[in-house]
């Protein structure tokens, strides 16, 4: 007798969006944020989001609910922004550092959709709006295979570590600057932000943390185009970029 094949569904993915920086050095002397400043494609968060919630055909990896973890100040503003939004929405506040910031937004995503176990969540960061939906495509892939994944873009520079008055170069060849979104196995990055929490420890960024607890994450190529809106002369390229 033949025994049927029983099909694994696909862990589900959930998005969640670090938007609790004050970004002032892209501000250009004002009092908003960058990630909340409006561009021709609608507020700057807004354009980091809908890339991997719309979808352009190559995306089966779609998020199936989208967290947010912003300044109290600014939730009813990014609220409204987001009101047609198809996937289910939580937001949190912000905390006193990236690691804290994160683990509120996985604290509401726990309380608002009960991930299971095996479930992923990729971690993006709302100043960063030109990652696309095929570098999301390999980082699932990637972590859920490996329980979780980064992506890497070769490092143009040559790299000198100074310790003491001495400096020690770094071989190129093997470095990456690390970019998000970084997709992780849910259970794995909780256990993971609970310990830091609970440690009071705090990293730049969640593979980081992941890599500290024990889980290697996977690095897979990332993207040139995926850049990090951080100073003014930043901010005024992508608005040109969004205005097109």
């Amino acid at each position: 007798m033949t025994t049927p094949h029983l099909s694994v569904p696909a862990p589900k993915l959930h998005l969640l969006v670090v938007a609790g920086g004050r970004g002032l050095r892209a501000a250009g002397g004002g009092e908003v944020p960058k990630q909340f400043r409006p561009t021709g494609r609608g507020m700057l968060l807004r354009v980091a989001i809908d890339t991997f919630v719309v979808g352009d055909g190559e995306a089966p990896a779609r998020p199936v609910s989208v967290t947010i973890t912003a300044p109290a100040a600014w939730h009813r503003q990014v609220t409204g922004e987001l009101c047609d939004l198809q996937q289910p929405l939580v937001l949190a506040d912000a905390g006193d550092t990236r690691t804290a910031s994160t683990w509120n937004g996985l604290r509401a995503l726990e309380a608002a959709f009960a991930p299971a176990p095996g479930d992923l969540v990729a971690i993006h960061d709302a100043a960063r709006p030109f990652a696309s939906a095929a570098l999301l495509n390999r980082l699932v892939a990637a972590a859920a295979a490996r329980g979780g994944a980064v992506p890497g873009v070769p490092v143009p520079d040559t790299i000198v570590h100074r310790e003491q008055g001495r400096a020690h170069y770094l071989a190129r060849e093997s470095l990456v600057a690390v970019q998000t979104p970084q997709v992780f196995r849910w259970d794995l990055l909780r256990e993971a932000h609970a310990w830091a929490a609970a440690s009071g420890a705090s990293y730049t960024d969640d593979g980081g943390l992941f890599a500290a607890r024990g889980h290697e994450p996977a690095v897979v190529d990332g993207e040139i185009a995926n850049w990090k809106i951080t100073t003014e002369s930043d901010w005024r390229r992508a608005a040109d970029l969004l205005s097109e």
